[in-house]
């Protein structure tokens, strides 16, 4: 399809998604790989993997129990222009079974966004963008395009099973960035209008009210000039585009040429380094920031707690040789053995106060087979015969 009033060029279903997304998928793939297997290996990984999918999918499944409760499903009676348009969208993009639309208000928010559970996928349009676009125009239909490009493209199953991977610094970012890109280029094409497409993502910027009286090309340019280290750190490290050069990319499709890409600040990539990807930027997406945080914790808390339980030990070995001495001493003085702790510990004894075990262990003092006082902790037993017990 061609339509030369809005200078819409030949995009096809097979140039909706760009290559860098190939490429980047194959990085973040290995990487997912190597620090899934890593997780694997350790002893409590895949139980603590376990209970945070859970809590995953139990947090997905509650945003989704409020769209089906508190939003507006559109349908055939309920607002029957955007259902035609997004059947029309859906049908464009080869999509067989639309998932359901619902429109929620947001408070004035312009967005939208995807989520899928339990198998069933769901398209949400915030009211007040709807407002601003129309439920019958093109604009609309980019927007609702770019949301099932997500759907298509599997994106929402991606972002869980190669959460560990999206946190690699550069990569992880730049994934998720060819995702939105490659999503333009979905709306471009179910909108068929490159004019409609460019000030759907002027409202994004401007506002409802404002965003489409817009020059997208001055909007555009702010990309190329206005540019610096904090601007580059900024597009290295965000997960979405931003709007100025998703706008440029538009115009360039419009024009059926390559997209142009602005010089960044060679200084931004050292601190990037050193920035986790996987930030977000829709609802939806909370939920895997949450899950890939606690098996980082999953693969470290164990190593903390090994960690932690020989510290004390080793603070108890120091206890019991320290009142073994003391018994000794006692010994050694009075030509009898001590009757009670009281005889050693005290402000004018041979230990001034009585340690405590930081597990909650008790301590027992007995003569052993030399005939030396021997302290033993109920918790940690003796530096040369210790407990099988594990701090409390």
């Amino acid at each position: 399809m061609n339509d030369s009033s809005s200078g819409y060029s030949g995009l096809s279903p097979a140039t909706l998604t760009l290559q860098k997304e190939r490429t980047y998928h194959v990085w973040v793939l290995v990487f997912s790989i190597l620090l899934w297997a890593a997780l694997a290996a350790t002893i409590f990984g895949l139980f603590y993997a376990a209970i945070f999918a859970f809590f995953m999918w139990l947090g997905n499944g509650l945003l989704v129990a409020h769209l089906r409760s508190e939003a507006v499903k559109v349908n055939e009676q309920q607002m029957p222009e955007l259902h035609a348009s997004f059947r029309e969208v859906c049908a464009r993009l080869g999509v067989a079974q639309p998932p359901a639309l619902y429109i929620v208000q947001a408070g004035g928010a312009l967005n939208a966004f995807a989520a899928r559970h339990a198998g069933r996928s769901f398209v949400v349009i915030y009211s007040d963008f709807l407002e601003a676009l129309g439920p019958a125009s093109a604009e609309v239909k980019f927007i609702l395009g770019h949301e099932i490009g997500h759907l298509k493209s599997r994106h929402l199953l991606k972002q869980i099973l190669l959460a560990p991977g999206m946190f690699a610094p550069l990569v992880g970012a730049a994934y998720r960035r060819s995702w939105e890109s490659s999503c333009d280029r979905h709306g471009a094409y179910a909108a068929a209008d490159m004019d409609a497409s460019v000030r759907a993502m002027l409202t994004l910027g401007g506002g409802r009210e404002q965003g489409a009286r817009l020059n997208a090309e001055a909007y555009a340019d702010q990309y190329f000039k206005d540019r610096g280290f904090f601007v580059s750190l900024h597009e290295l490290t965000s997960t979405y585009p931003t709007l100025s050069p998703r706008v440029a990319d538009l115009l360039a499709l419009k024009k059926n040429e390559p997209p142009a890409k602005a010089v960044r600040e060679p200084l931004a990539y050292v601190p990037a380094l050193f920035i986790p990807g996987g930030g977000t930027g829709a609802p939806a997406n909370a939920m895997v920031v949450i899950v890939v945080i606690g098996l980082m914790a999953a693969m470290a808390i164990p190593a903390f707690q090994k960690v932690r339980q020989s510290a004390q030990e080793k603070a108890c070995f120091n206890n019991e040789r320290q009142l073994a001495a003391a018994f000794n001493q006692y010994q050694l003085e009075n030509d009898r053995g001590a009757k009670s702790w009281s005889d050693i510990v005290g402000a004018d004894k041979y230990v001034k106060t009585m340690p405590a075990c930081l597990a909650g262990g008790v301590y027992s003092a007995e003569f052993d087979k030399d005939g030396h006082y021997t302290v033993k902790c109920s918790v940690h037993g003796t530096p040369e015969h210790p407990s099988l017990a594990r701090p409390r």
